[in-house]
């Protein structure tokens, strides 16, 4: 019963589901969601944004 407990608190609160964008089903119930995914797609636009500058800079040393 232990072990059963175990996998299913890892499973609805650490494992990522793809089916609910990549959140936990306890992220999910609890209406996290948005909120996760606003901070995901901010994070990966500053991400995005310095490869970019990264990547003319590199073109700027080369030229």
């Amino acid at each position: 019963r232990a072990l059963v407990a175990k996998f299913v608190e890892h499973y609805n609160t650490v494992r990522l589901h793809s089916a609910i964008g990549y959140i936990t089903p306890a992220d999910f119930v609890a209406g996290r969601g948005p909120t996760i995914w606003a901070e995901r797609d901010r994070r990966l636009a500053a991400a995005r944004e310095l490869r970019a500058h990264r990547r003319a800079e590199l073109h700027q040393e080369a030229a």
